[in-house]
């Protein structure tokens, strides 16, 4: 048995949906209970060869919702454990994305709206090739894709790159971060000071032996970024558009700001992310993290989110394109992220970016709206 098959229920399903009559109250009252109590069978153990982290995240995410979301008795525990499932085999939805979405209250149509990050990802990497899909996850690449954009220094640090290139670099940026080469959700981050030529061998005989990296000149934001969490450079994400026809949009842009202490503002890593409205750059009223809790105010500062003026909106907005434009062919979709400095706004990093948050934000799916930028049909 495999996840292939399983995978396989969804058109079955579909198919089934379309006929019967009774539609929601066939989705919601009849669909996979045999597959449910198979995974759920002894302990989840059918379930950890078929989707080994399924059940993991259930148990985890699973208390947080009840925690956060009307009454926790065990009727209402085995519905929404049993709907996770469903969710997953059906939608490809994953616990935490169920969470997020508040997956409990939509019927089944409403949840075809939304793309889940595995779909977003298979589409992507197949229907762009492995080229591009290079270019967004080799931060070293990237970089030099869009250097102009940057305004700040980078060097690449690994086994091929000779010492001499990153002592030069750190003699002129003592403090500096440094980056994994292919890292996700700003996991293994660090900010460091490099005080001598000693202290900067060290960090480079370090760096070579584990992987590859990239090193980034500190950017030093506004106080009006730095208003939501000082510790953490806190950065807006503009997902952008270049049609086969030629046509640029946005779609569901957010600000990200991290927690007290924290030197990145992924919500992967602690932070939180709220939706701003395209056209005034103004934000939303509420923040979303990665357990789902939502909030009208930054946990840690205090600062309320309905309504503050993300600085300089349009000229970021022009920027956006300006620079999607400016890339190789064939790059129809780039997640940017810029930083607001004394120079205006620059570029951190782009990447294929999920649109999990973006969904949860905004409290809609966008499967139809990504298909139609990108240029992609389901038939």
């Amino acid at each position: 048995m495999t996840e292939k098959i399983f995978c396989g229920i969804d058109s079955f399903f579909r198919r089934m949906l379309e006929k019967n009559k009774a539609g929601l109250r066939f989705y919601e009252n009849v669909i996979l209970p045999f597959e449910i109590i198979l995974l759920k069978w002894h302990g989840y153990t059918i379930c950890k060869h078929v989707f080994p982290s399924l059940e993991r995240a259930i148990k985890k995410y699973l208390p947080l919702y009840l925690d956060s979301e009307g009454p926790n008795d065990a009727q209402r525990c085995k519905k929404i454990e049993n709907d996770m499932i469903k969710s997953k085999l059906v939608n490809g939805i994953h616990p935490l994305e169920y969470i997020l979405y508040d997956f409990e209250k939509l019927d089944y149509h409403t949840r075809q709206e939304y793309i889940n990050d595995n779909e977003r990802w298979i589409i992507l990497h197949k229907f762009f090739g492995k080229d591009l899909k290079k270019d967004h996850r080799d931060k070293w690449r990237f970089y030099q894709l869009t250097k102009p954009y940057f305004k700040r220094e980078a060097c690449k640090v690994g086994k091929d790159t000779p010492a001499s290139d990153f002592m030069d670099f750190a003699t002129k940026h003592s403090k500096f971060f440094v980056k994994p080469l292919e890292g996700n959700y700003g996991q293994n981050t660090y900010l460091l000071d490099c005080t001598s030529p000693e202290k900067a061998q060290m960090i480079y005989d370090k760096l070579i032996t584990h992987g590859s990296w990239i090193v980034e000149e500190v950017i030093h934001q506004t106080e009006e970024m730095a208003s939501w969490n000082p510790t953490s450079v806190n950065t807006v994400r503009m997902p952008s558009f270049i049609t086969a026809s030629g046509e640029h949009h946005l779609m569901t842009p957010f600000l990200r700001a991290g927690r007290a202490g924290a030197i990145v503002d992924n919500a992967g890593s602690g932070g939180i992310v709220v939706g701003v409205d395209e056209s005034t750059g103004r934000l939303l009223d509420f923040c979303i993290d990665d357990e789902g809790h939502r909030y009208d105010a930054h946990p840690d500062s205090g600062i309320k989110f309905s309504g503050w003026q993300v600085p300089e909106w349009e000229n970021l907005c022009r920027l956006t394109e300006e620079i999607h434009r400016a890339m190789p062919k064939g790059h129809l979709y780039v997640a940017f992220d810029f930083a607001h400095t004394a120079q205006g706004w620059v570029l951190v990093e782009g990447n294929w970016g999920q649109l999990v948050f973006n969904q949860a934000c905004f409290r809609r799916g966008l499967k139809k709206l990504f298909f139609e930028y990108i240029g992609y049909s389901e038939k």
